[in-house]
């Protein structure tokens, strides 16, 4: 059996770069050495790429490794190491697990350098990972298909937004305020006085130049976990769905109550709900999948009201796999295995990468398809 190269991309330069850490180090320590040979390529948070060789113990500091890696655009995975003193050597990589969250990863930045190295990777490609970083533009793709989210209005940098105003536009007393592209709760506040309202708005701006106001939706949270079929791509798995339930300590799902407070949530990793409600999310959830475009994998969390509605709140097309790490317990749940769902992942970024070279626009001998001319008449 071959052995993959498979590189671990990790940390970044967003708010999340910690947390960045956490999900590929518990990836690295279950991936099956049998089939796959880590490679460890640490983002550092001013953004230079440092492969980690020979390490003894997953990094947790990435400011230098003395080998700065870049991949060569249409190298189909080979890949340039810089070390110390000037020598240069290639590598071959034969997939990436994006492990990066936040801006410059999640945002489809990544995958497009990805993309353009031709080198298979998990998850969703450009379009979709942008489409789902995005709150603004992700929430306008669910309510052009008719599905349900909550409330919300943009506000832009430089722009006022009086309190009243903002109650008024998304019919709600209390308000949340949040950087539109970023994920793990940072720079999130819950507000329910007008004194507090500029103060998490800067907030909000101090890691976005786009902010979302949303309404408070008093609910039940849930999660949904979505694998697509390698071979299948309109096959999809969806999970019955966890709730979390935070702490009472923590006004909401905070970033400590996430990653830092032993005791920030309870996990009910089998909602507690009817079957015909459970059946509602998963189907929702395939639905989200789909308009977004979203591929491999993606989170979905929801919120239902005391009535019963339920509102899509997000997608996640890079979930954390860090110690909370819903996805793969969903998918446990669902009957796969840890390291089965890592080695379905990585199939899903090898076949689709096989897919996508079959149809590229080229002949096997690399002459390009030439289109016969359009002779429909205009009207």
């Amino acid at each position: 059996m071959t052995i993959l190269n498979v590189a671990f991309v990790f940390g970044g330069r967003s708010a999340e770069h910690d947390v960045s850490i956490m999900s590929a180090q518990q990836i690295y320590e279950t991936l099956d050495r049998t089939r796959y040979n880590p490679m460890l390529v640490g983002v550092s948070r001013d953004g230079k790429w440092w492969l980690h060789e020979d390490a003894k113990q997953f990094p947790v500091h990435l400011e230098s490794s003395g080998a700065q890696i870049a991949f060569l655009p249409g190298g189909h995975g080979k890949a340039l190491i810089h070390r110390r003193g000037g020598s240069y050597t290639l590598c071959q990589v034969d997939a990436v697990f994006p492990m990066l969250h936040g801006p410059f990863c999640e945002d489809g930045v990544l995958q497009g350098v990805l993309e353009t190295a031709q080198v298979p990777f998990v998850g969703s490609q450009v379009l979709a990972s942008a489409i789902c970083m995005d709150k603004e533009i992700f929430k306008r793709i669910l309510r052009d298909a008719g599905l349900p989210t909550p409330r919300s209005l943009i506000l832009l940098r430089g722009a006022e937004l009086k309190f009243q105003v903002a109650q008024k536009a998304v019919h709600s007393s209390s308000l949340f305020v949040k950087p539109a592209s970023l994920g793990s709760s940072i720079g999130v506040s819950k507000v329910t006085h007008e004194t507090e309202f500029q103060s998490a708005i800067d907030l909000a701006f101090s890691y976005d130049s786009k902010v979302l106001v949303e309404e408070y939706v008093q609910a039940r949270e849930f999660e949904c976990a979505v694998l697509q079929d390698a071979e299948r791509p309109s096959k999809l798995l969806s999970s019955w769905p966890s709730e979390i339930i935070p702490a009472d300590h923590h006004a909401f799902y905070t970033y400590q109550a996430k990653y830092i407070d032993p005791k920030g949530a309870i996990f009910r990793m089998k909602a507690d709900i009817d079957e015909a409600v459970a059946d509602r999310v998963r189907e929702l959830s395939c639905e989200a999948f789909r308009v977004t475009g979203c591929e491999a994998l993606a989170r979905v969390d929801f919120f239902m009201r005391p009535d019963g509605e339920l509102l899509i709140n997000e997608v996640n097309t890079i979930p954390s796999f860090g110690p909370a790490n819903m996805f793969a317990k969903m998918m446990e749940e669902s009957g796969i295995a840890y390291k089965v769902l890592l080695q379905r992942l990585l199939e899903h970024a090898i076949k689709r990468s096989e897919r996508a070279a079959k149809y590229s626009g080229s002949y096997g001998d690399g002459k390009p398809i030439v289109q016969a001319p359009n002779t429909a008449s205009r009207l």
